[in-house]
């Protein structure tokens, strides 16, 4: 027996009908780009968040690029992170000249470690993308506390994790941006964090 791990037919069979709908109605507006749809995406992710503004972009990646560069972050700058991510969470610090410093993970979640993150903090440090991952949240309350008392920023990649929440509040609502992605083999369910 051959059991895909990733059935994308299934999955668009399931809201063919809904998504053919969308998609007549973008080609029948003949706004392929930044058209009413997107407008409504963007809307509809910043409230469901709870958050201010919601900015469609290409992919992830994209996200984390434009955040970074928008903090000015550049070369002799470092940025906190886990390695147990997708590698462009790692591979956009480096590609703005900065660089990456890795913090554990927590062995039973996979999170960054946050009680690991204050002795990664040197006077070059600007950043901390925490990685919420598996439809998980990291621990919000310990890293914002961190990141105030060392004026970092906080960006959130929950590319794994859209609908997550932490004490109630939506992954990528605490840092000062976050960072989601629909790729196909991302969860986007309705889960909750353990936390």
């Amino acid at each position: 027996m051959n059991i895909p791990i990733l059935d994308l037919k299934r999955q668009y069979h399931g809201i063919k009908a809904e998504l053919n709908e969308a998609i007549e109605r973008v080609m029948e507006s003949t706004h392929f780009i930044l058209g009413p749809e997107v407008k409504k995406l963007e809307e509809d992710i910043a409230q469901f968040c709870g958050v201010k503004h919601g900015i469609g972009v290409a992919n992830g990646t994209d996200a984390l690029e434009l955040v970074l560069k928008a903090l000015d972050i550049k070369e002799g700058d470092e940025v906190i992170t886990t390695p147990f991510t997708f590698f462009a969470s790692a591979e956009i610090v480096s590609k703005l000249g900065a660089k990456p410093v890795f913090v554990d993970i927590e062995r039973d979640t996979y999170l960054i470690d946050v009680n690991k993150i204050e002795e990664k903090i040197t006077n070059k440090t600007k950043a901390i993308i925490p990685v919420h991952i598996f439809g998980q949240t990291c621990d919000m309350d310990k890293l914002m506390n961190i990141a105030e008392r060392y004026k970092l920023y906080v960006i959130e990649d929950s590319c794994q994790a859209i609908g997550s929440e932490y004490k109630g509040k939506k992954a990528s609502s605490f840092g000062i941006a976050g960072c989601f992605s629909f790729y196909p083999t991302k969860n986007l369910g309705d889960r909750k964090s353990v936390v």
